[in-house]
């Protein structure tokens, strides 16, 4: 039996096997990113869309920055076809930029401000781009990065030739026509070689990826007066995505680049923040700072979350210090953001199992968990997690073999291991692909290692996560030593420090161990993690 034999209805598994439908999308009503601004420039004009610090964009005024944006560009080079980079903290300039280089039939490359030079030159090289807009704090990076000498703009540059300065300077160009289909924004995820990958993305499916989760029905009960809170880096799909779900309504988005407990707290009771989008350590975090200062936000109505499970007992603690609704975003690049959640209602501390699932598809989402042969599997047993819907990326940048491993008619193979349950709940596994998730970033071992191996000393190492009270997972390096040879935990994370940004860097190093391997001498990380887990229980 295909997959395209069964059709079942919405969050349902037909006939025992492990294939889930959201409902039927009616795309007739989507906004395409490229017109957020001026749809509600239109209707309500002086509302604001935008905020960061002392900065303020109406939506009247962020639908004519939008259009200086696309002027300046094109004063740089950068029209339909063209690409840049962006590398910075959160701003509300990434969003003017990246709606103006949509607008201008450009893409745009995010890139992660965390990355070292070898990292963010890679990038940079391998996007093609030939314009680069960057923080000040990061320009000694940049011109180790920057092998091209391509221009470089600064993002926070005061004055009449700042950034911000010259944008509002900027006359405001003409319209032209878009293909939605065409791409406009490439983000990289790391790969399981080591070299991250660049996932192309067209403006239909940002916008439908946003448009699916309007519909969804999960956000029937916001307002007119919604106000988010945007601290997640922009450089991610979940924390672009998020501000987006605010533009998409018409709400205002407060971007801040601080992501403390304290500061996330000071402007949820500054500016009546209804709604916010964090990681789950964010959230323990953030009830320990309201603990220590004895005081709750009002306002607050949801906090949506990804990247890791909600635990029972955080959950119970969070209702009752924080006194609002969780929802969960799964979702990863390939599909621009969310392909399942699990809603406000399902978030029921008296029922831990189902709280240990990441949702049901939304939507116009298909979900099938498939074996190593591609066969599709019945319910409750774990596989390859593979979607499709209308959100997924068009291709990985320059790499035709990644793309058609991965997209398979129609399909994609996310890598991720996972099981849908009887009622098209689903659940995730070990990692097909080994990621290790801490603190909401993803880590490849396999990047890792290749830098590790680079070390005098080491001959061979394995890289996987543990369970970690703060970080959800932690990166631990079981490590081979040469003949000869020794070292200690500081001398490792110092020279992987050279390399790797700091999220991937081994906390905990491991000499004493064998290397398990199989018969072709490949090591076996699941074994040695397996043997870590069994000590720490």
């Amino acid at each position: 039996m295909s997959l395209s034999d069964i059709a079942v209805p919405h969050a349902g598994v037909a006939a025992g096997y492990a294939f889930a439908e959201g409902p039927t999308l009616d795309d007739s009503g989507m906004i395409l990113p490229s017109e957020y601004p001026n749809i509600y420039a239109a209707i309500t004009p002086d509302k604001p869309a935008l905020i960061f610090g002392p900065h303020h964009w109406t939506y009247a005024q962020l639908d004519r920055g939008v259009n200086a944006a696309v002027t300046l560009l094109a004063d740089h080079g950068i029209g339909e076809g063209g690409r840049l980079a962006y590398m910075g903290k959160n701003s509300d300039l990434f969003f003017v930029l990246l709606i103006a280089a949509i607008r201008a039939g450009a893409v745009m490359v995010p890139v992660n401000w965390r990355n070292t030079a070898p990292e963010t030159r890679y990038v940079i090289d391998d996007s093609a781009v030939s314009l680069i807009i960057a923080d000040s704090a990061f320009l000694d990076l940049i011109g180790e990065a920057n092998s091209q000498g391509l221009p470089v703009l600064i993002v926070d540059q005061e004055g009449p030739d700042g950034l911000r300065a010259r944008i509002h300077a900027a006359r405001a160009a003409e319209r032209i026509p878009l293909d939605p289909h065409a791409p406009c924004l490439q983000l990289y995820t790391s790969g399981t070689t080591g070299r991250p990958k660049g996932v192309v993305t067209s403006q239909y499916a940002f916008g439908s990826a946003r448009h699916i989760e309007n519909i969804s029905g999960f956000f029937a009960d916001w307002g007119d007066d919604e106000i988010l809170l945007s601290p997640l880096p922009s450089f991610h799909i979940g924390g672009m995505s998020w501000v987006c779900t605010a533009l998409v309504r018409g709400a205002t988005a407060h971007v801040i680049a601080d992501t403390s407990p304290a500061v996330i707290l000071d402007n949820c009771l500054a500016h009546g923040i209804t709604r916010t989008f964090i990681v789950p350590t964010l959230v323990r975090a953030l009830i320990g700072e309201m603990d220590a200062r004895g005081v709750r936000v009002p306002t607050l109505r949801g906090i949506h979350y990804g990247a890791a499970s909600m635990d029972p007992a955080l959950l119970e603690r969070s209702v009752d210090r924080i006194g609002c609704r969780f929802l969960q975003y799964y979702g990863m690049t390939e599909v621009t953001g969310t392909m399942a959640i699990l809603g406000p209602d399902e978030h029921d501390a008296s029922n831990p199992n189902l709280l240990r699932s990441v949702g049901r598809p939304l939507p116009g989402f298909s979900i099938a968990i498939r074996g190593p042969d591609a066969q599709l599997l019945q319910t409750n047993m774990p596989g390859e997690i593979w979607v499709k819907g209308p959100s997924l990326l068009m291709e990985y940048w320059n790499k035709p073999e990644a793309t058609a491993d991965a997209l398979i008619d129609g399909w994609y193979r996310s890598g991720d291991g996972g099981k849908l349950d009887d009622h098209g709940y689903l659940f995730l596994t070990d990692r097909i692909k080994d990621m290790i998730v801490s603190g909401g970033e993803n880590v490849y071992p396999a990047e890792v290692e290749s830098v590790l191996r680079d070390h005098p000393a080491i001959l061979d190492c394995a890289v996987f996560g543990l369970p970690h009270p703060k970080w959800g997972e932690g990166v631990t390096a079981a490590l081979e030593l040469r003949p000869g040879h020794d070292v200690d935990a500081e001398e490792v994370i110092a020279f992987a420090r050279k390399s790797l940004a700091a999220y991937k860097i081994p906390r905990r190093i491991e000499t004493g161990v064998p290397l398990p391997r199989t018969a072709s001498g490949k090591v076996q990380r699941a074994m040695i993690r397996r043997h870590f887990m069994d000590q720490a229980s």
